[in-house]
C-alpha cells in the first residue's frame, strides 16, 4: 500500500462507527456492505467497499483520497450530478491510520432487474447483449431501438461529461455499465468508480475485460480507449450478442450512428470519433428510431420481382441474377439468424417495415403488358413439362397432364412442390438431428469438474475439462453455422447457437476460476469471484435458450420420426 498521505478534503470515517447492514456483494477486489444510519448528499442510501487485503497491497491511496477530495472540490450542481450518476468514493474507511475501503451510494432501485424468475440483480448492459428471445423469457424486457439509441446517448453523455472533470473510465464494460428504462428516458448508473482514472492517476492498475479489449495491446488509461469500448458497446447492443465487431445492424438502423461506430472500431485511436461528437446523431435516432423492432413484411404481388424466370429445378431466389449463393448486403445466410434491425440490408422506413426494392423491370406499355405475361407463362410451362419429360418423370404413355397442381399460376415453373419443399425439411431437420446427437457426452465431466472446483481438489484436471467442454461447443456452433437450415421453423437455430455459445462462455468462465484458484483455494472464495457469478450469468442464459430451442424442436422431431429432447438433454 503506497502513498499514505491524508488527501486535503477527503473525508475519512472510522470503521468501528459504521453500522453495517448486510453484505451486497463480493467481487475479486472486496466486499461491499450496506450502511445504515448514514446518507450520501443527506439523500441516498449509504455502501461500504472493504478492500481484500491482495487489492489494499495493490491500492494507491494517496490517489484513492484526491478521487475522494474530487467531489466536494467541484462547485455544486456538478457534485450532485457526479453523485447522482455514478458509485463515486465519498469518504475514506479507516482502521487506525489505514485506509481499508470507501463509502460510496448504493445502486439506485430503478438500476435492478427482477428476473423472470424470481432474482434480483443489478441492471448491467451485459443483460441487454444477447438475442430477443433471452431478453423476453428471463429479463423480462426486450429494449426497442429508440430506447437503446436512448441509452447510448445517456451514456455517450455521461462519459462525455466525465471526460471534462479529467475521469477516464478505463475498463468500460457492460458489467459495470448500468442501465434504466423506468424513467421519462433511459438512464445510465456506473459503478466500479474507484478502477477510473482521475487527471491521468489511478487508485487501482486498470485492466481489461476479456472480450472488451482495446485492439493492438493498446493501454487503457485514455479517452480514445473509452471511445472505443462506447463504440463497441454501440455495435454488441444492436447485433444483441456478447461479441462481434460487425456495425451493419446498427447502420441499418441509423447510418450515422452506424458510421460514427466504424469509425469508432478504428485501430487508429486519432480516427476515432470523441465521445461528444456522437450527441447530435443519437439525439436524433433517441426521436425518430422505431419504436418496436422492425419485422420483413412479405412482398405484394405487384411489386414480385419478375424479369428473370429461373430455370426449372433451380432452388428459391435463383432468379435475382445474382452469383449460386450469394446475398444482399446485412442479410445473413443459412444457418445464421437474422439480428435484429436487419432483414434486407436496408435502413427501416419511419413506419418500422424495412423498404421493399424490387428488381428493375423492362419497360413495357400498359396496354401490352398482359399478353406479355400471358406468353411467359405459357413458354414456361411448356419448358417445364418439356424437361420433365426429358428427365422421365412423367409415369404416363401419353395424354396424362404433367402439369402440378397450381402450375396454372406462373409460378410453378420456380417453385419447389409441396412433396419437394417437405422433402428438403426432412433433410435439414436429419442433419440437425446428427449434430445433436454428436453433441451428447460432450458435458459429461463439466458436472464433476464443478464438484471438483468447489472442494478445491484436482482443479488442473478440472480446468482441463472445462477447456475441453469449451472447444468442443465452439466447434458445435461452427458445423451449426454450416448447416442449410432455412425450411426449418424460424428461431431454431438461433435457439441452439446461443445456447452453445452461453454455455461455451461458462466453461471458459468456470476454466478461468479453476486456474486462479490453484494457488489459493476456498469454497467462499469460489461461489463469491467475478468469474463464478459469471459461469452462473451464462448459464441462465443457455437454459433459456436451451427451452426455446427445444420447444421448437421436438414437434419438427415427432414429425420425421427423429430424436425428441429434454432441455437438460443439451
Amino acid at each position: 500500500m503506497t502513498g499514505a498521505g491524508t488527501g486535503a478534503g477527503a473525508a475519512r470515517i472510522a470503521r468501528s462507527d459504521l453500522v453495517l447492514g448486510p453484505p451486497l456483494g463480493d467481487g475479486g477486489q472486496g466486499r461491499v456492505w450496506a450502511v445504515e444510519k448514514r446518507l450520501v448528499n443527506r439523500t441516498w442510501p449509504v455502501a461500504f467497499k472493504e478492500y481484500h487485503p491482495k487489492a489494499l497491497g495493490e491500492l494507491r491511496v494517496d490517489v484513492l483520497e484526491r478521487m475522494v477530495a474530487h467531489l466536494p472540490s467541484r462547485p455544486a450542481s456538478e457534485g450532485r450530478w457526479l453523485a447522482g450518476n455514478t458509485a463515486w468514493p465519498a469518504a475514506l474507511v479507516t482502521d487506525g491510520r489505514d485506509v481499508r475501503g470507501f463509502l460510496m451510494r448504493q445502486i439506485p432501485d430503478a438500476y435492478f432487474l427482477t428476473l423472470r424468475g424470481g432474482a434480483r440483480k443489478p441492471a448491467g448492459f451485459e443483460f441487454l447483449l444477447n438475442p430477443e428471445a433471452y431478453l423476453r423469457n428471463v429479463v423480462g424486457v426486450v429494449p426497442s431501438p429508440r430506447q437503446l439509441f436512448g441509452l447510448l446517448l445517456a451514456l455517450a453523455e455521461m462519459l462525455d461529461r466525465l471526460h471534462g472533470l479529467g475521469v477516464v473510465a478505463g475498463d468500460l464494460s457492460p458489467k459495470n455499465l448500468l442501465f434504466s428504462l423506468s424513467g421519462p428516458r433511459p438512464g445510465c448508473f456506473l459503478i466500479d468508480c474507484d478502477a477510473m482514472g482521475l487527471h491521468g492517476a489511478w487508485a487501482l492498475e486498470p485492466v481489461q475485460t476479456p472480450a472488451w479489449q482495446l485492439p493492438g495491446g493498446e493501454r487503457a488509461e485514455t479517452r480514445q480507449g473509452d471511445a472505443y469500448k462506447f463504440a463497441l458497446l454501440a455495435v454488441r447492443l444492436f447485433m444483441h450478442e456478447q461479441q462481434g465487431q460487425d456495425p451493419a445492424p446498427l447502420r441499418a438502423l441509423d447510418p450515422a450512428v452506424g458510421e460514427l461506430a466504424a469509425r469508432g472500431l478504428s485501430a487508429d485511436p486519432a480516427r476515432r470519433p470523441a465521445l461528444g461528437d456522437w450527441l447530435d446523431a443519437l439525439s436524433r435516432a433517441a426521436e425518430s428510431a422505431p419504436k418496436t423492432w422492425p419485422r420483413p413484411a412479405p412482398p405484394s404481388p405487384a411489386h414480385a420481382p419478375t424479369t428473370v424466370m429461373a430455370p426449372v429445378g433451380s432452388p428459391r431466389g435463383a432468379a435475382s441474377g445474382a452469383p449460386p449463393g450469394a446475398l444482399p448486403t446485412g442479410v445473413p445466410g443459412p444457418g445464421r439468424p437474422v439480428p435484429a434491425g436487419v432483414h434486407t440490408g436496408h435502413a427501416p422506413t419511419a413506419g418500422g417495415a424495412p423498404p421493399y426494392v424490387p428488381v428493375q423491370r423492362p419497360a413495357t406499355t400498359r396496354k401490352g403488358s398482359g399478353r406479355l405475361a400471358g406468353c411467359a407463362v405459357v413458354l414456361a410451362l411448356v419448358v417445364a413439362l418439356l424437361v420433365w419429360r426429358g428427365l422421365g418423370g412423367s409415369g404416363s404413355d401419353g395424354g396424362g397432364s404433367a402439369v402440378e397442381p397450381g402450375g396454372g399460376t406462373g409460378t410453378g415453373a420456380s417453385t419447389p412442390t409441396a412433396s419437394a419443399r417437405q422433402e428438403g425439411a426432412r433433410d435439414q431437420a436429419e442433419g440437425l438431428d446428427k449434430l445433436l446427437t454428436d453433441n451428447t457426452g460432450h458435458r459429461s465431466g463439466v458436472a464433476g469438474a464443478v464438484q471438483s472446483l468447489l472442494r478445491c481438489t484436482g482443479l488442473g484436471d478440472a480446468e482441463s475439462v472445462f477447456g475441453e467442454a469449451a472447444e468442443a461447443r465452439a466447434g458445435l456452433v461452427e458445423r451449426l453455422d454450416a448447416l442449410d437450415l432455412d425450411r426449418l421453423p424460424t428461431g431454431l437455430a438461433g435457439d441452439l447457437r446461443t445456447a452453445w455459445r452461453s454455455s461455451e462462455d461458462a466453461d471458459r468462465a468456470y476454466a478461468r476460476l479453476a486456474d486462479d484458484a490453484s494457488g489459493s483455494c476456498s469454497s467462499d472464495t469460489i461461489v463469491s469471484s467475478a468469474d463464478w457469478r459469471e459461469a452462473a450469468e451464462a448459464n441462465e442464459r443457455a437454459t433459456a435458450a436451451k427451452k426455446d430451442f427445444v420447444a421448437g424442436w421436438n414437434p419438427v422431431a415427432g414429425e420425421y420420426g427423429l430424436t425428441t429432447l429434454a432441455w437438460t438433454d443439451l
